[in-house]
């Protein structure tokens, strides 16, 4: 049977509207929203996924981003601005960046249709399809498609349904599509620890000190927790001693000391001191010679430019007046004979070698033999 001839175009047109739209909705690469990053995602289980893609322990989440779990799986994404949010299984949420309405607040923005999520952060945004708010400190939020759950362990939120509901410390309400469902309730100690259990299931590790232990995320530094155990076992491996090291040509970088071949502190205005800065090289004139050296080691006129040391170095013509004599030279050179140098023959005035009169020498006075006394007879 052959199609009527009336009828291929819409179907060839309708074929290219269904490739376009499957290329719409094919998921993006890991990564490739492009926006600010937000955090470090960390994963648990096999169905974490990053933007469609299957996420990889470590990489990088950025505004735009969605981060999906899927069965038996849980990720961690650590916020670079501090705080984190722990995702369980079957989760769907987007990040974003965004100024909140009310209160002016530049926040990170977590957008969940479905799944369940918990919250460390001192002031964090979100919106599911049933209310909208802003969190401070620990909260757990669980949308099943029915309604929004919102518990507050510690802290406060502050939810925009048909009214604003402030939710305090130990606090629980819900949600159907903007409506709040019942009163508040306030859970004890043992009613709060229920609604976050589902985090055991996803243990994860730190290194505390230098000691490997078992911990959540909010007791862990947060850049190290890691779901992979041998992961934090490397974090935990003593480090090298880091300190400032003094390099040839006076440079101080920061280093291990094993790899110091200079002067090593820990201090770094030690090592600063104790690694002074190269010679100043720059030009020297001396003895009517232009060289480059150090300014130590210049033994006449020392200058950092060169055009200025050799004006100095220049021989200047004029007139000397050496051994009575007004001979026409540099100045160097009269210098060098112990002559008078001037600039103009006028200046030297009388060269001629003045002769003093020599005094004439006295002649020491003989004395007188002794007289003989006359002998009159």
């Amino acid at each position: 049977m052959t199609l009527h001839r009336t009828y291929r175009l819409p179907l060839f047109a309708l074929a290219w509207l269904l490739v376009l739209v499957g290329a719409a909705c094919a998921p993006l690469p890991a990564g490739d929203a492009g926006g600010a990053a937000i955090g470090t995602l960390r994963v648990a289980g096999p169905n974490v996924f990053l933007n469609g893609a299957r996420a990889r322990d470590g990489a990088s989440v950025h505004d735009g981003d969605t981060v999906t779990t899927g069965a038996a799986s849980s990720a961690f994404v650590a916020f670079n601005e501090g705080g984190f949010v722990q995702l369980d299984e079957n989760t769907d949420p987007r990040f974003s960046f965004r100024v909140e309405t009310r209160g002016r607040q530049r926040c990170i923005h977590i957008q969940i249709d479905i799944g369940q999520i918990f919250i460390d952060k001192d002031v964090q945004c979100f919106s599911t399809p049933d209310v909208t708010g802003n969190l401070g400190s620990r909260v757990n939020i669980r949308v099943s498609g029915k309604e929004t759950i919102v518990t507050v362990l510690a802290g406060r939120a502050l939810m925009f349904g048909e009214r604003e509901q402030s939710i305090p410390a130990a606090g629980e309400a819900s949600w159907r599509r903007g409506r709040q469902i019942g009163s508040l309730r306030l859970l004890d100690a043992p009613e709060l620890a229920a609604t976050v259990g589902w985090r055991e299931r996803y243990p994860g590790w730190c290194c505390v000190g230098e000691r490997l232990e078992q911990r959540l995320p909010e007791q862990c530094d947060r850049q190290q927790f890691s779901f992979d155990r041998r992961q934090a076992e490397a974090g935990c491996r003593p480090r090298a001693a880091a300190g400032w090291c003094c390099l040839a040509g006076g440079r101080v970088v920061q280093m291990p000391a094993a790899q110091c071949r200079g002067f090593f502190s820990a201090d770094e205005e030690q090592a600063r001191q104790r690694c002074p800065a190269p010679p100043r090289p720059g030009w020297c004139c001396q003895d009517g010679r232009l060289s480059e050296t150090t300014a130590s080691q210049c033994r006449g006129f020392f200058a950092d430019e060169r055009r200025e040391a050799q004006q100095r170095c220049r021989p200047q013509t004029g007139w000397c007046c050496l051994r009575g004599k007004a001979v026409e030279m540099n100045a160097e050179q009269c210098r060098r004979g112990q002559g008078r140098f001037a600039g103009e023959r006028s200046e030297l005035g009388d060269c001629r070698l003045r002769v003093l009169p020599l005094l004439p020498e006295r002649q020491p006075t003989r004395p007188l033999p002794p007289s003989t006394p006359a002998v009159i007879e």
